[in-house]
């Protein structure tokens, strides 16, 4: 599937990789509670993070990367030539220093221990060199912090809007952002999923990293209008006990797939683990074998958001819990 058929050759007047019309710069965007100003539209951008890395690529932007790190899964397919043109600093973290080696003019991660000394380095350690970032800002909070609110769709479009602006290529935003909002409402369309609880289960097997209220998880279980068991958690990811899933017993579970090789990672061990562990295996949506699995990165804000709308109203309507 097509994200954003002929993105690279829409864009008009913008800035390519070698030079060109910089009309309209600086531009300044705001971000996680500081001023992002970019004096030029970058042409030598490092993405940390898979989310950030497709969205670039989405964006028609390969040209103007000179590395890209720290990856779950495989590249969407779609973007596999593109991102073939992109040179891979890590599949982990790759060190402040080897970042430098590329000479970035603008580096974009998506989650906010990326930029850490035990991620790649501190934003002031970038910016203090004159080398701009940006942070998704899904994450200006932190991971591990209770959340304020809830994300939304129109939280990732305004990223989406963000970087486009960086990158002077806002035409390729709005057609992309129109796509998603189609593919979301086809989606959607009919889906009677009142009172269906889901859980999504991210990793971990002995006490699991279960989604809370306001991250990813918590936009598609809205938008499609089923019940997250741990909306009351504020927390992205808490750990969650057996007894206390027990006690929910969720409708269905959503299972991540991750290629990590931790405990519980792959969506098999999980499978594994909830047909044997004598707590696990008494969910009625074990009995009934009532799971849906996605790729991990589907589970973080990003591009991936409406794919997973998409793989669990389908999932849900195979399942026979809702109306079609």
């Amino acid at each position: 599937m097509s994200l954003l058929a002929g993105c690279g050759s829409s864009a008009g007047k913008t800035t390519t990789s070698s030079g060109g019309d910089t009309a309209g710069y600086p531009v300044a965007v705001e971000n996680c509670g500081r001023t992002v100003t970019v004096k030029a539209p970058p042409q030598r951008a490092v993405s940390i993070n898979q989310p950030a890395t497709e969205l670039l690529l989405t964006l028609g932007l390969a040209d103007r990367m000179v590395g890209s790190a720290s990856w779950s899964d495989e590249v969407r397919p779609e973007l596999a030539a593109e991102n073939a043109k992109v040179p891979v600093l890590s599949r982990d973290f790759p060190s402040f220093e080897r970042v430098l080696k590329e000479k970035p003019d603008f580096v974009y991660a998506t989650f906010d221990w990326s930029f850490t000394d035990e991620g790649v380095a501190p934003r002031d350690r970038f910016e203090s060199l004159g080398v701009p970032t940006y942070q998704s800002s899904s994450e200006c909070g932190g991971q591990d912090a209770a959340q304020q609110r809830p994300l939304t769709l129109d939280d990732m479009y305004a990223e989406i809007a963000d970087v486009a602006k960086i990158f002077g290529v806002q035409d390729r935003a709005d057609q992309l952002i129109s796509s998603l909002r189609a593919r979301k409402a086809t989606a959607a369309d009919g889906l009677k999923a009142d009172g269906v609880t889901v859980m999504w289960w991210y990793a971990g097997t002995k006490t699991p990293y279960i989604a809370g209220c306001c991250g990813a998880p918590g936009i598609i279980t809205t938008e499609l209008g089923t019940r997250n068991a741990f909306a009351d958690n504020r927390q992205l990811w808490p750990e969650i006990s057996w007894e206390a899933i027990l006690e929910r017993d969720p409708d269905v579970l959503i299972l991540a797939d991750l290629t990590r090789g931790d405990d519980g990672d792959s969506a098999a061990a999980k499978i594994r683990f909830l047909e044997t562990d004598p707590a696990a295996k008494r969910l009625t949506a074990v009995r009934e074998r009532r799971w849906i699995v996605l790729p991990g990165t589907a589970m973080d804000p990003s591009l991936r958001t409406v794919d997973a709308i998409e793989t669990v109203a389908a999932g849900l309507r195979t399942l026979g819990v809702v109306g079609k």
